[in-house]
């Protein structure tokens, strides 16, 4: 029986098709400067027509004390800027609890960054994301946004 189970463990982890193509995570130490752009360098192998999704992960605290994130983010390759977007989230609901899966004080959240994109062969690409909250009625940024503990970005193929 336990042989049974052994080889059923074996052939289902062996057919896991492992779809991230890139993953990689900055630690902010749960206070995120207003000025300190957030970046990834990265490039993907044998993509020719393959076509991707991105996404921004945050690992957040308690301490966090909003229900959303503002977010500027830059793709960009060695010669030009690809996209330039300010992006709202949402990561809580109406009652405050937060979206995405949670360990005692730490939620970790995948956002939609860019569906359907395309990237070159073996070409670099750099991403930088910063972040645009402010407090309400105030021109100011937030300086130092508390609760961010680490910033990540990942791209996945589309199957």
């Amino acid at each position: 029986m336990n042989y049974k189970l052994l080889f059923l463990s074996i052939i289902l982890l062996c057919s896991c098709k492992y779809d991230i193509e890139y993953i990689n995570y900055n630690k902010v130490k749960d206070k995120w400067h207003m000025d300190s752009i957030q970046k990834f360098e990265f490039r993907l192998n044998n993509v020719d027509s393959t076509v991707y999704n991105s996404f921004i992960n945050l690992r957040i605290s308690n301490e966090y004390e909003f229900n959303n994130i503002f977010l500027i983010t830059k793709l960009s390759d060695s010669l030009q800027l690809i996209y330039k977007d300010t992006l709202e989230y949402k990561l809580a609901d109406k009652f405050g609890k937060f979206m995405g899966s949670s360990n005692i004080n730490i939620t970790e959240i995948s956002l939609l960054h860019k569906e359907n994109i395309h990237f070159e062969n073996n070409k670099y690409y750099n991403l930088t994301i910063e972040h645009a909250m402010r407090g309400i009625n105030k021109v100011k940024g937030i300086e130092n946004l508390k609760g961010i503990i680490d910033i990540g970005y990942k791209i996945k193929k589309i199957d």
